[in-house]
Order: structure tokens, then sequence, then C-alpha cells
């Protein structure tokens, strides 16, 4: 429907059509038209910067109707833009991200408290690195529309016993934009500028502690359902450890 506007948008403006002659040699008209979408304030938005070029003038007089007043030719002109745009708005759809964080190791541990349904990830895991256990530090689900963004902030109890009571991890996750690819049976969820930042206490000397920074950033495709691994980032718990960032994404109503 865009393409279709301003392909005759172009063809208006080549022909000159917009452009009204002196108010004097051409009789003015003065037309309601009334809008069916309730999208008076997006169409008002989109021809005002027409209407510099043309003696037309636009009023509302409420919330379904416009007024278009001027040379006959350049109002018919109008009409048929904003004919094109009362369209039903699309509506965007919701997509939930659900978002694990999972420290692997080398050294073994169980499993036992992994969620089930981690499984297949701690399998493909294995496969890949090598790492022997895996535990679930946090999980949590964050949503946005289609073509938004989204960011949370939270905090996570460190693993280093070492640090003081209250200390905590803090960390930001967030995306720049969410977008839905595919059909309704095999839709693919594409992450623009992904990231997870954290700054990490880190024990020292005599009962003090650093900050050090951490984070994986990324752009990622993600089949609907699926679980994927995003990437991984050490400073987490030692040089033999990692913490890897898993999310799953879906459609919801």
């Amino acid at each position: 429907m865009k393409k279709l506007f301003l392909t005759m948008l172009i063809a208006l403006l080549c022909g000159g059509a917009i452009y009204a002659q002196p108010a004097s040699t051409e009789s003015r008209v003065q037309r309601v038209i009334s809008i069916k979408n309730g999208n008076l304030p997006g169409i008002l938005r989109t021809i005002q910067a027409l209407l510099s070029n043309t003696s037309v003038l636009v009023t509302s007089s409420d919330n379904e109707h416009l007024i278009l007043s001027g040379p006959k030719d350049a109002v018919t002109s109008f009409e048929e833009i904003v004919k094109q745009l009362d369209v039903v708005p699309v509506t965007k759809k919701n997509i939930e991200t659900t978002v694990y964080m999972v420290v692997a190791s080398s050294q073994s541990t169980s499993v036992s408290a992994m969620p089930a349904e981690l499984d297949p990830v701690v399998k493909q895991l294995r496969g890949v690195f090598n790492y022997k256990g895996f535990r679930l530090l946090d999980s949590f689900v964050l949503r946005s529309r289609d073509t938004e963004k989204a960011v949370t902030n939270g905090f996570l109890s460190p693993l280093d016993t070492a640090l003081p009571a209250g200390t905590k991890i803090n960390y930001q996750f967030q995306y720049n934009r969410v977008s839905l690819d595919g059909t309704e049976t095999s839709r693919v969820i594409r992450y623009d500028g992904l990231r997870l930042n954290m700054r990490v206490p880190v024990s020292g000397v005599g009962g003090q502690f650093s900050y050090v920074d951490a984070g994986i950033s990324t752009d990622v495709d993600v089949p609907e359902g699926k679980k994927v691994v995003v990437g991984k980032t050490s400073a987490v718990e030692g040089a033999d450890s990692a913490l890897i960032l898993v999310i799953s994404a879906k459609v919801v109503d």
C-alpha cells in the first residue's frame, strides 16, 4: 500500500496536478471526506508537507472528517491521496523473549538444577565447548512489539563467596529492534543490536573488591520456539568458566 501511494504521489507531482493555479483563474470547491479507519492524525501529518505548494486548505471538524477547499483539480488530487492513506492500521504483534544466563565451568557439577527445557542446549554446549558443569544463574522474560526496542536492568548474586555480603552483579539486557520474518508456520525473529552488559565484582586482597566489565553484543536470528546460544563472556566466575547467553522467542497475543 505504501508503495502504491508513493507511486501515485510521484505521478501527481510530475503532472503538476496538486499545484493549484491562482484562485482568480480557477474555480474553487469544498469537499468533506469521511475517514473510515480512525487514522486522521496520521493522515494530516502526511499531507501537511504537500500543502505549502498549493492553495488547498485542509481542516478537520471532528475525528472522522476532513474538509478540503481550494481549486477543483488540486482538491481532487488531495482527495485521492487521503483515500490511499485511509487504511486499516497494521496491528503490531507482541514478541516475548525468554533470556537464560547459564554458567558453564570446567568442573563437573550436577545439572539437576537446570530447567528441563535447557537439556538440548546443555547437550549442544557439551559438544562444542570443553565444559563439564552447567548451572542456571538467572532467567527472565521481556516483551515488546514488532519493530520496537526493549531494555531491562537487574541484579544477580555473585558467585565469588569471598565478596562482602550484599555485593551484586549489575546487568542490563537490551535490543535496538526486534522484527518478524517468514510465514505463520515458520517464523524467524530478528534481533538487531542485542546486548548484555554486566558489571561484575571481583574480590581482592584484604576484603577489598573491584568491578570488571563483561558483555555480549550481536545481531541474531531466532527461529520461533527454538532456543539459541547467542554468545558467551568470561569474568563471571574465573578463567575456567563462562557465562553463556541463551534466548528463545515467540509471538504472543
